[in-house]
């Protein structure tokens, strides 16, 4: 039988233990999300003079809208507004403003582009205005093109568009 001396027992025990010791306070000193690998920057420190991080920064989404008065053609817009409320309200001010009597609110968007597409001869009372968002103008006008085209019977354009983005808020 052989005999381990106690004096090396001692050794790989304290070594071990120290080990323990090690990995337990520095799994204690870190705060990891479920399945991170502690020691990833996705841990925050934790324990006695470690700092809460500060919230991170987040996205806040934008709204768009347009308002039209069918009986004079004008189309008030907006865009980068917090709130579709705002957006509307905004978009309807715009249409009164350049002489609209009864502006309604026809069309809004929420972190995305959008366009106004009508005939190129456009004629009062027989034209269609087609309203339409996409993740890009081009995909927006692209189908709304086609669209204004089969529902007035005639060559169509842009006549407006714009993109509302979201904000990043620190």
């Amino acid at each position: 039988m052989n005999a381990i001396p106690v004096r090396r027992l001692l050794q790989w025990g304290g070594a071990v233990g120290a080990l323990v010791i090690g990995l337990a306070s520095a799994h204690a000193q870190m705060a990891c999300p479920q399945g991170v690998t502690p020691g990833s920057a996705q841990c925050l420190p934790t324990g006695p003079g470690s700092q809460a991080a500060p919230p991170p920064p987040r996205w806040r989404l934008t709204w768009g809208a347009m308002a039209e008065d069918e009986s004079t053609g004008n189309v008030g817009t907006s865009t980068g507004q917090l709130s579709r409320r705002s957006a509307r309200a905004e978009a309807l001010r715009k249409c009164k403003n350049m002489g609209g009597l009864n502006c309604k609110p026809v069309f809004d968007y929420k972190n995305n582009c959008a366009v106004v597409v009508e005939p190129v001869q456009f004629l009062q009372g027989s034209s269609i205005a087609i309203y339409r968002d996409g993740s890009t103008i081009e995909d927006a006008a692209g189908i709304a093109l086609e669209t204004c085209s089969q529902r007035n019977g005639r060559e169509c354009k842009v006549n407006y568009s714009n993109c509302t983005r979201p904000l990043l808020q620190q």
